[in-house]
This record gives C-alpha cells, sequence and structure tokens, in this order.
C-alpha cells in the first residue's frame, strides 16, 4: 500500500463528508440552519448565486455564466436570476462591449445581504469551533489556505 495514496484518498472522504454529509459544514442541516438566519426568503441557490455574482466581479458575469455554475439550461438560471431581481439583490446590466449579453450584478441591498451573511456564517462557525485551541484553528486555516493555493496552481 502506499501511504501517500491512502492519505489522499482519506482525505477525499473527509471533503466529501465536509460538503455532501447531512451533517457538513455544506451539507442539508447546516445549509438550512444557515439560511433560516438570514433575511428574506434567499434559497441555497439564490446564495450561491450572489456568491459567484460578488466573486466573478468585474466583469460581473454573464446569464450563460450563472448557468454553468448551476450546471443547468439558461431558462433555469434566469429564473433563479429573476428571484434575486425581485428580491432587489441583483441587477441585469448591459455589458459594456456586447450590448447583446446580459450581466448580473449586486446591488446595493445585495452587497448588503452578503455582508450580514458573512457575519451570520462567521457566528456560526464560531459557535462550531467553540472548543478548538487557537492554535489548532490557526493549523486548520493555514492549511485549508494551502490547499486552496495548490488548487489554483494545479487547475486543469
Amino acid at each position: 500500500m502506499n501511504e501517500r495514496a491512502d492519505a489522499v484518498r482519506e482525505l477525499d472522504s473527509v471533503l466529501r463528508e465536509l460538503r455532501h454529509g447531512r451533517f457538513g459544514l455544506y451539507g442539508p442541516v447546516v445549509r438550512e440552519r444557515f439560511l433560516s438566519g438570514l433575511p428574506g426568503e434567499v434559497t441555497a441557490t439564490g446564495y450561491r448565486v450572489l456568491r459567484f455574482v460578488e466573486a466573478s466581479s468585474p466583469p460581473p458575469p454573464a446569464l450563460s455564466d450563472i448557468a454553468d455554475l448551476l450546471l443547468t439550461d439558461r431558462a433555469r438560471a434566469v429564473r433563479v436570476v429573476d428571484q434575486l431581481v425581485e428580491q432587489d439583490l441583483v441587477r441585469r446590466v448591459r455589458d459594456v462591449v456586447d450590448r447583446r449579453t446580459r450581466r448580473v450584478e449586486l446591488t446595493e441591498t445585495g452587497r448588503d445581504f452578503l455582508t450580514r451573511a458573512t457575519a451570520h456564517r462567521s457566528r456560526l462557525l464560531e459557535a462550531v469551533l467553540l472548543d478548538w485551541s487557537d492554535e489548532d484553528l490557526e493549523r486548520l486555516s493555514h492549511c485549508i489556505e494551502r490547499l486552496n493555493e495548490s488548487v489554483a496552481r494545479h487547475s486543469w
């Protein structure tokens, strides 16, 4: 047995549990608790789109980019964006280069919503990590930062 390959498989398993497990950090139980603490009626999909719009700008993402993010067709992406527009969290704007292209950008209300969501998420994370030492938190942050950097460096 290759110990490194086993360690990588174990890491993959832990990351899957973190992402998809019922009680994982991004799992359904935690996601519902997080969303229920936010103002308005933003769905998990809507929240994901808001974070994507925030991270993608500038320039704001096109509707086709949002469809790609959601792994769906443009019609479904339009419906999700329509809900966010109705809540005044995003607005559609014309692309400055190709006037046929519609882009999606955050409104001031959307930016404020994400600021509050970040604070709420931090409070939930702080509660989960109450029994962790400061050193453990720093070590975890450092390791996740290194993982993010490695993924970015080796993106295929």
